[in-house]
């Protein structure tokens, strides 16, 4: 079987203090004629003078809240909300992954290029490269005059195809 406990007036004034601005005063007052009925006199006394210093700091409470909203419902600018109202709302970091949207890096293929086409043969042996005498090519230079000259002294390649490669 269940059984109730009686609220005291100390449990009533608890609730009231949670929300002063929504609560009445009408139990508080029921519960404390019951509560002190029990009671002698000096007790009473005693009793009543600390529930009416609660009830008075549920009034001051409630109060400060019916200013408050006085104060709000008259600013020209609005009411002022504090920031603590929104923080189950309002995200304030983010973190974004773009990883997977981004395409792995293809890796670079060359064509590979033919060999070169010298207008003079070579042979197994021969080398491309020789020391040359510095009386040779100034007077090898001294020949170049035109810019097809400057041409033929880069041998037979196609500069035309290495630029649009």
């Amino acid at each position: 079987m269940t059984t109730y406990r009686q609220l005291t007036i100390w449990d009533v004034l608890d609730e009231l203090s949670e929300s002063p601005a929504t609560s009445t005063l009408a139990p508080m007052w029921e519960c404390l004629d019951a509560e002190l009925e029990k009671l002698p006199l000096e007790a009473q006394l005693s009793t009543a003078a600390l529930v009416f210093s609660q009830i008075a700091d549920i009034l001051k409470s409630r109060a400060e809240v019916l200013l408050q909203d006085t104060r709000d419902r008259n600013n020209p600018k609005g009411p002022i909300v504090s920031t603590d109202l929104f923080a189950g709302l309002v995200r304030t970091t983010m973190h974004l992954d773009l990883d997977d949207l981004i395409e792995p890096q293809t890796s670079q293929t060359f064509k590979p290029h033919g060999p070169h086409q010298f207008s003079y043969p070579t042979e197994l042996g021969d080398s491309v490269v020789a020391p040359v005498e510095k009386a040779n090519i100034l007077a090898m230079l001294d020949e170049v005059t035109t810019l097809e000259d400057v041409r033929n002294l880069a041998s037979d390649e196609d500069v035309q195809k290495w630029q649009s490669a």
